[in-house]
């Protein structure tokens, strides 16, 4: 592990505990736990934060996102939501649905509207 990324990692969660880190085409992830909840950051090989994701509640997302997936993705299952903030001060969602034997990684933006899908 590079130690610009540790140091980046302590001075952007300098309360995280349950620290476990793993690389992946080049960028650094770590898993950790802060105020009991679970959070994925992630790192280029310099050390430079890109975001970190947190699992949230369906009740957490803004009612914007909850009208799109009403209107557009009704048939589709919920299977995992997450809070993502990014380097550039972007609050972003993702969500995992389900359709049939698929699943889509389907990202949002805090006015409801897709920015990216993707199977």
């Amino acid at each position: 592990m590079p130690r610009a990324v540790q140091i980046q990692f302590l001075e952007l969660e300098p309360s995280a505990h349950n620290i476990d880190w793993s690389l992946n085409k080049h960028l650094y992830r770590a898993y950790y736990t802060l105020d009991e909840h679970k959070y994925t950051s992630y790192f280029d090989k310099d050390g430079n934060w890109l975001e970190t994701e947190s699992e949230i509640d369906r009740s957490e997302l803004p009612v914007e996102i909850l009208n799109t997936v009403t209107e557009k993705l009704n048939d589709y299952t919920i299977i995992d939501i997450e809070l993502v903030k990014t380097a550039d001060n972007k609050i972003l969602y993702e969500i995992d649905l389900q359709k049939g034997d698929k699943i889509y990684d389907i990202l949002f933006n805090e006015a409801g509207k897709i920015l990216r899908k993707k199977i």
